[in-house]
């Protein structure tokens, strides 16, 4: 990269805090923001929300060979990424890519949409539902966010009720999944749940940012009373309204350092606790869904662009350590203490940094395995890891139409 050269930056409709953030350090360096769709084909760098960001322009206007990039532009939004963050899609996807999903994601029934187009899983999930009276159910609006709409229901009753109030067109639909009864709890019995920013660049490859948000709720976790939110969701946006919010916690927030020290004292575990349980299994999880869109959100030479996002993964450990994908956010919110460490991290990866102190982690050389990257995975430090690449291994399970992609 060139000192001499300055960068162009074209910031669509998003007001997603990592993009703006990253738009207020690259304009303090220098870079010129172009605000002109029709000339959008001079930036190196393109910013946007899905529905903003002119694709059919960049196709066809390819950066000159001696741009900041040497002819690479960088567009901040992976094409069908919403089959991962939009949680009915994100069902669909990983049951028909990886044949371990049952074992890391909870029993899903998609219900609900058009049922002229397409017949959802109504009957399969009444059947399951009957079986089990005690069983408890978690509803989930298909495209909802900050816990908007969510309800709890045991038995089979409500469900009836979600199928029968369904127009049978309607467009709306809900992911059901089987109620995680027993996670591994903090202290005064509260429930708490992780968020991992994950960044996947073009050519494939997927980081992990080291620093683990752990969202804790305000109140013990209660199965006799599913309707109380306040145990059973930890979004920051419920359990800020709540009168014990930050009694326990500073904001209802743990990081991985706290984690590991809570664990080791009051659950009796040993030292290295996270590397021997828990990290490996989210980095495997990780990679295994990015793997399973890969045939889908794969950027190919002739596009004119490469591509980049920043993700949210919410995971819940189980009592006995088992790790459960909750969903994955295409748009993540990042703490503050976190917000321009992450985006400096970002630049670095995408070659947009003008001078950094970051500390990306060690990279080991040639093909590996998720095992073996995760052990660069240091909680003491707040960078980027790698955790697959092009080359590496693939897990075992997954699709054969992401093994040809390799």
């Amino acid at each position: 990269m060139s000192e001499a050269k300055v960068g162009k930056l074209f910031v669509g409709n998003t007001t997603f805090s990592v993009y703006v953030e990253m738009t207020r350090q690259l304009e303090e360096e220098g870079w010129v923001r172009i605000t002109e769709e029709s000339r959008v084909g001079l930036c190196d760098l393109v910013l946007g929300d899905r529905k903003s960001i002119p694709y059919a322009i960049l196709r066809v206007e390819p950066m000159a060979p001696d741009s900041f990039f040497n002819g690479k532009r960088w567009v901040n939004y992976f094409l069908r990424s919403n089959h991962l963050t939009m949680k009915t899609f994100m069902a669909e996807t990983l049951k028909a890519m990886d044949r371990t999903c049952g074992a890391w994601m909870p029993e899903t029934y998609i219900i609900g949409g058009n049922q002229k187009l397409k017949k959802d899983d109504r009957e399969t999930l009444l059947q399951v539902a009957e079986a089990a009276p005690d069983a408890i159910w978690i509803v989930k609006p298909g495209s909802g966010a900050k816990g908007k709409g969510i309800y709890l229901s045991k038995g089979a009753e409500k469900l009836q009720e979600l199928i029968t109030n369904h127009k049978e067109t309607s467009r709306t639909v809900y992911a059901v999944q089987r109620y995680l009864e027993r996670p591994l709890l903090l202290s005064h019995r509260r429930k708490f749940d992780l968020r991992t920013w994950v960044f996947l660049t073009s050519p494939y490859s997927i980081y992990a940012f080291t620093q683990v948000s752990c969202r804790t709720a305000s109140v013990p976790f209660d199965l006799g009373d599913i309707d109380n939110l306040y145990a059973h969701l930890t979004n920051h946006c419920l359990q800020e309204s709540h009168p014990d919010y930050s009694k326990y916690e500073e904001g209802n927030e743990l990081w991985l350092p706290e984690l590991e020290q809570y664990l080791i004292q009051e659950k009796g575990e040993a030292e290295g606790v996270l590397h021997e349980k828990v990290l490996p299994r989210i980095a495997d999880l990780i990679v295994r869904t990015m793997l399973s869109m890969r045939p889908e959100m794969q950027v190919y030479p002739d596009e004119g662009y490469d591509c980049f996002q920043l993700f949210g993964y919410d995971m819940m450990i189980e009592e006995d350590y088992t790790m459960q994908l909750i969903e994955i956010n295409g748009s993540p919110g990042i703490a503050d203490r976190w917000l321009q460490t992450v985006v400096q991290e970002m630049r670095v990866l995408l070659q947009c940094a003008k001078e950094t102190d970051s500390a990306v982690a060690p990279v080991v050389e040639g093909p590996s395995s998720v095992a073996e990257r995760c052990k660069q995975w240091n909680i003491q430090e707040a960078n980027m890891v790698l955790l697959w690449k092009e080359g590496d291994d693939i897990p075992e399970g997954l699709s054969d139409d992401v093994r040809m992609e390799s």
